[in-house]
């Protein structure tokens, strides 16, 4: 029987709707496997009869069912990360290192469940009104609006750009300086934030460290940023500044962040035992839900994790690639450095040693080469050489937060491209003068530290 051009339409309509629906399913899935990553990492903090690295498997089965969804370049650049690590372990195993499968899956899982807890922050989110004011204007607005995507940014990751630039760019498209700026700021706080990505790697990676004192020379590090981003406002480096469009920033938006830092900050001073990702993986939910619950009762809170299996957490699937692909890569130079008789290609870290590395980032980032490699090639460090493990991540934040500001395939560029229509390749390119600048003043304060450390 002949078909119909209609009746093929609606076979189309329902094979689309198909696929749809089983998309939403696996992301749904996904979501579920996020949220079970997070509980079994809670568990494990508190419990010590739950494995460490039973949050490890959801996490593997989220990836999975993300993966489909993914861009190329994150394919490329997980597999990529997957095959290093895997021929590493195979060159070490052939020497006679034993292979710890459990410390290759669950490497990163730690960072991963930390950010699948900052994700959570964003249930707090107001939804947008209909009655929203017309945005603010001028220098004033540039500068709240870099203050605000940091100081948003410093507890709730990248979201904060999500949100803000969600924001700006509802009446009309996301302008280059809008983006520049966004891209700028959010990177700077690598420097000091522990809810960051970079800053929680390095973190996992050099026990021991102690978070308040990288917060003591990322903090001014962040701040010549902010000196260096409103210079370039009021040199005329920024385009019509007086007409910039900027984000409407209120102090109560910021209670709860600020809440949670300090609430993290306090615990990490009066405990012992516990590490500052554990600390924020714990009471980051736990925030979350007192705050959902004062809002509208267990409905909200109902709601609230709702929103989080089938739409927040599915879209970690970037972090979930980078991160796993990441542990692999480093267990296995970490296995071929112990093979290869505990070869290191540092003899030391003193503050020239760190200077290189930081501008190691910064070079290999402006080439695509995401920091995270860095951090993995110098992850064998630990334990090996003579070094301060707070000394060490200094150094990686700040090699962390210049390299993904000139890097196009950074996190915050490549969500600003694909989200909005905004070159990344451009953002970036853009971008070295302003990492070249900052460079010099991390190398000033890598040699304060030295200093101050004799």
């Amino acid at each position: 029987m002949a078909q119909t051009p209609g009746s093929r339409r609606d076979d189309v309509s329902r094979e689309r709707g198909t696929t749809s629906a089983a998309g939403a399913g696996r992301r749904r899935a996904a979501g579920a496997a996020v949220a079970g990553m997070l509980l079994l990492a809670v568990a494990g903090a508190v419990w010590t009869a739950v494995p460490a690295a039973a949050a490890a498997a959801p996490a593997w089965i989220a990836l999975a069912l993300l993966w489909p969804g993914l861009g190329r370049q994150q394919h490329v650049q997980a597999l990529a990360f997957i095959a290093a690590g895997a021929a590493a372990l195979l060159w070490a195993a052939g020497r006679g290192a034993p292979l710890d499968v459990e410390n290759v899956l669950a490497q990163n899982q730690p960072i991963l469940s930390m950010l699948a807890a900052v994700t959570a922050l964003r249930l707090l989110n107001p939804p947008p009104r209909p009655d929203e004011p017309e945005l603010p204007r001028g220098a004033g607005a540039y500068l709240r609006s870099m203050l605000g995507v940091h100081a948003f940014g410093a507890i709730i990751n990248v979201s904060a750009v999500v949100i803000m630039a969600d924001r700006l760019a509802r009446v009309r498209p996301l302008e280059p300086d809008q983006a520049q700026l966004l891209s700028r700021a959010f990177s700077a706080v690598a420097f000091h934030s522990p809810f960051i990505g970079g800053v929680a790697l390095a973190l996992a990676y050099t026990p021991g460290s102690n978070p308040l004192v990288l917060m003591a020379y990322g903090v001014p590090l962040a701040l010549a940023a902010f000196l260096l981003l409103a210079w370039y406002a009021y040199s005329g480096r920024c385009e019509n500044i007086e007409s910039f469009r900027g984000y409407p920033v209120h102090p109560e938006d910021l209670r709860v962040p600020v809440a949670l830092g300090a609430a993290v900050l306090a615990a990490a001073a009066l405990t012992s035992g516990y590490s500052v990702l554990s600390l924020i993986t714990v009471l980051t939910p736990v925030v979350v839900a007192a705050a959902l619950l004062r809002r509208g009762g267990v409905r909200r809170l109902r709601d609230g994790l709702d929103d989080y299996v089938g739409t927040r957490a599915p879209q970690m699937g970037n972090e979930l690639a980078l991160f796993l692909g990441a542990g692999v890569m480093a267990a296995g130079l970490t296995a071929a450095s112990a093979a290869a008789g505990g070869w290191m290609f540092l003899p030391r870290l003193d503050a020239l040693h760190a200077s290189l590395l930081v501008l190691a980032c910064i070079v290999t980032s402006a080439a695509c080469i995401h920091p995270v490699v860095i951090v993995g090639v110098v992850a064998p460090l630990v334990g090996r050489i003579d070094l301060d493990p707070t000394f060490l991540t200094v150094t990686l934040a700040m090699g962390w937060g210049l390299g993904c500001a000139v890097n196009p395939m950074s996190g915050v560029n490549v969500i600003l491209s694909s989200r909005y229509g905004v070159s990344n390749w451009r953002l970036a390119r853009r971008n070295l003068a302003y990492s070249a600048t900052l460079y010099g003043v991390a190398v000033a304060l890598l040699y304060l530290y030295q200093a101050l450390r004799l």
